[in-house]
């Protein structure tokens, strides 16, 4: 009768629940103008962390160390800004050249497939792409009011969670009810920890594979060395997607820049694979080993998810935000089966394994005493069976 009444009831815990993440999904879609510039300000917040608490460290004062890492802040804002508009500003005036030299490739492979004379793939765009090109590049421009307008949020936002940085951690020991407040305030310490540590290490990886991208098109003569080099180190951050986009990016615009040498285009091909192959697949693995411990299936739902509610700074955001879904739902006993499920499962294997060991241990011990039984038995109905024969035999 117990499991009867209980099973209803974990099933409307369990629709309640999917109800509750469907809501606060939409709410984060539609309110994303203020609830994305806050996850930004919350996440470059655990990244400057462990800078102030090293200037900290070296009896660098606390309101000194806000104005630097806010000087640190303002500038990367209006390096960014200004590679954009300066980037955009280049490619709308070499454009042309590279519409003229995809027409040129048009053209070739038309010759290489028998098409009819004057027909090619182009001719079956019934649209003015290249004009749809040019006034897209042009219109980015007339969306800068709404990026300085986040940027400024975002900034605000920070500034503020770094002047109550001290104040944090005791607040949250005394808001939270029923004197759970250290644990609450221990699970605060692991996720900025683990999230500090994750954002630290990506970025140096990014930074190492902007500036191979970077030298890989000065060695190749490929345009926009800056503008690779940059891209390669943002989109670093989105995992297994970014590296294929720049990398395909690339290859393009080799293919537009050195057609119809192909040698020039497989170097470039050769090279930024190279770089992606040992940075993505062997360095990047290693230096951060199970620091975050995410499925890659989960990784790739939560790149589509977040990318559908907050669109490309979404895609950006969805690892480390998983990654603090994980650590809470292992501290909440009701929800720690998700935990498991987001979870790579690597130290549920090695559980496992050592389970599968022991068990093959205790068979081993168990099978040894059955030998050892058996050979005692057999020993001692020996040696009670030769007197019986001894006393048998006849006297002479």
């Amino acid at each position: 009768m117990l499991e009867t009444t209980r099973t209803p009831r974990d099933a409307a815990k369990t629709a309640l629940l999917v109800i509750a993440v469907i809501l606060v999904a939409a709410a984060l879609k539609i309110a994303g103008t203020v609830t994305l510039p806050l996850i930004i300000s919350v996440f470059l917040f655990l990244l400057f962390n462990p800078f102030l608490n090293r200037l900290e460290k070296m009896k660098v004062p606390r309101w000194l160390g806000v104005v630097i890492a806010m000087l640190l802040l303002l500038i990367i804002l209006l390096s960014a800004g200004w590679f954009f508009f300066f980037t955009i500003d280049r490619l709308v005036q070499r454009l042309p050249m590279y519409i003229r030299r995809f027409t040129v490739i048009d053209a070739w492979v038309a010759e290489k497939l028998d098409l009819d004379a004057g027909t090619s793939f182009l001719t079956y765009l019934n649209f003015d792409w290249q004009g749809i090109i040019l006034s897209s590049l042009s219109s980015v421009s007339g969306k800068a009011i709404n990026v300085i307008s986040m940027a400024s949020l975002i900034y605000i936002f920070v500034l503020f969670l770094l002047l109550e940085r001290q104040s944090l951690i005791p607040k949250l020991k005394i808001a939270a009810p029923g004197g759970k407040g250290m644990r609450v305030a221990v699970l605060f310490e692991r996720v900025n920890r683990q999230i500090s540590k994750y954002l630290l290490l990506k970025a140096l990886i990014s930074l190492a594979t902007g500036v191979l991208f970077y030298l890989a098109c000065l060695a190749t003569g490929l345009d926009f060395a800056i503008m690779w080099g940059v891209l390669a180190f943002i989109l670093n951050f989105i995992p297994s997607i970014g590296s294929i986009i720049i990398t395909l990016m690339t290859i393009t615009m080799a293919l537009l820049q050195f057609f119809p040498n192909w040698a020039n285009i497989i170097y470039v091909a050769v090279l930024m694979i190279s770089i992606q192959t040992v940075l993505g697949n062997i360095l990047d693995p290693r230096i951060q080993g199970v620091q975050l411990n995410l499925s890659p299936f989960v990784i790739l739902v939560s790149l589509s998810l977040w990318g559908f509610i907050w669109g490309v700074a979404g895609m950006f955001l969805a690892v480390p935000i998983t990654s603090v879904l994980q650590i809470v739902c292992a501290n909440v006993q009701s929800l720690k089966p998700v935990a498991v499920m987001i979870g790579s499962g690597r130290s549920y294997r090695k559980v496992v394994e050592e389970e599968r060991r022991r068990a093959r241990e205790r068979a081993k011990r168990r099978a040894e005493r059955e030998k050892r039984r058996s050979d005692r038995s057999n020993h001692n109905g020996t040696t009670q069976k030769l007197p019986a024969e001894i006393h048998e035999q006849p006297h002479e």
